[in-house]
């Protein structure tokens, strides 16, 4: 087992409690540390908006990256099975 992964997560996890999300935009900062956003405070609504369409546009990226990892990982054990039952 590993337990150093194991803790580098909880010191993650335990980073992430002191965090709150913001009202604004919706992504972490701690209250306690800065008045405002660090990501959204200074912006206008327009600069906001760029901020919440890069985050879609971040997010969709990633997605359409898992599902093709997801496609050739299937593909290739069907390979690997196929070759491994010759």
């Amino acid at each position: 087992m590993n337990f150093g992964g194991l803790l580098a997560r909880a010191a993650l996890l335990k980073e992430q409690m002191k965090k709150k999300p913001c009202k604004r935009c919706g992504l972490l900062y701690d209250p306690k540390n800065e008045a405002t956003c660090p990501h959204c405070g200074d912006l206008d609504e327009r600069g906001l908006e760029k901020l919440l369409e890069k985050r879609e546009k971040e997010f969709h990226g990633n997605r359409r990256l898992g599902i093709w990892f997801i496609v050739t990982a299937t593909v290739l054990l069907v390979l690997v099975l196929l070759i491994g039952g010759l």
